[in-house]
């Protein structure tokens, strides 16, 4: 079941990810901005549960924009499936989730960034319709 998280899934993400980051000092997961990403119009964290388990996540953000009138686009960041249920079509029913609701409000694109070296998810990625051909990712940290 795909659903929004909630502050009691602290803990869960964090194991989620320290899969994807297992190296991060920065990582600092506060119920509080699990509520407030809840609360949020724009700003989605969906989790894949599985018999009270948090087997995978996604965030998505809507961004609004002028270019393409009142069409925003979504960027998808920190996805992630627990490692011994990859392969089951999970990390797919989250982006077909994501993709759904940016359809829904009639957004022009979605757009996601990826560690240039996670081969995998790219090779998955693509075959989920998301092109790396098309743009080049840039990231500046804070």
């Amino acid at each position: 079941m795909i659903r929004e998280a909630e502050k009691r899934d602290k803990d869960k993400l964090i194991e989620l990810y320290r899969m994807l980051v297992p190296n991060s000092k920065k990582m600092n997961v506060r119920e509080e901005q699990i509520e407030t990403i809840r609360r949020d119009r724009n700003n989605f964290l969906f989790v894949y549960e599985e018999d009270g388990e948090l087997i995978g996540t996604l965030t998505l953000n809507i961004c609004l924009q002028a270019l393409h009138g009142y069409q925003p686009y979504g960027v998808i960041e920190n996805i992630i499936v627990r490692e011994g249920f990859r392969g089951r079509n999970i990390g797919k029913k989250l982006l077909q989730h994501a993709e759904k609701y940016c359809l829904s409000i009639d957004c022009h694109r979605i757009m996601l960034l990826s560690s240039s070296k996670r081969d995998r998810a790219h090779q998955f990625f693509e075959r989920e319709g998301f092109d790396g051909s098309v743009s080049r990712g840039f990231k500046k940290y804070l």
